[in-house]
């Protein structure tokens, strides 16, 4: 058996934007709110299970998160995220290969601008 979908919206309050406001799309009466995201997504999960009377196992959410103006500065800080983090494991993958070919921990820091102690690290972490 298939689980259903539903498709929750989340918003900020726009009365009081400590508050976050969840409806369940084509659900009129379907509804909560949290004082977190966090806690607005649990009770968004818990209003689909009260309200369909199913439990959480049998159906999937798609959350729909408007933030207006503010998405942008969240998208831009996740793409930065995603490069920062190609950027940590080509940097680690370089202290590896430098490793292999016998330079030295202190070599690798100078080439690469690192501290000896951080390449012991990456060294350690490989």
């Amino acid at each position: 058996m298939s689980q259903r979908r539903f498709k929750l919206v989340v918003k900020r309050d726009p009365e009081d934007p400590s508050f976050w406001l969840v409806n369940v799309a084509g659900t009129p009466g379907a509804h909560t709110f949290g004082r977190s995201l966090g806690e607005a997504k649990r009770r968004g999960v818990e209003v689909v299970a009260l309200w369909f009377e199913i439990e959480p196992q049998q159906f999937e959410i798609d959350w729909d998160i408007r933030l207006g103006d503010l998405g942008s500065y969240v998208k831009e800080a996740r793409n930065a995220m995603a490069h920062a983090e190609a950027d940590r494991q080509r940097r680690d993958e370089a202290v590896r290969a430098l490793m292999n070919a016998g330079v030295s921990y202190r070599d690798i820091a100078e080439l690469l601008g690192l501290s000896h102690q951080r390449v012991a690290q990456i060294a350690k972490a490989s």
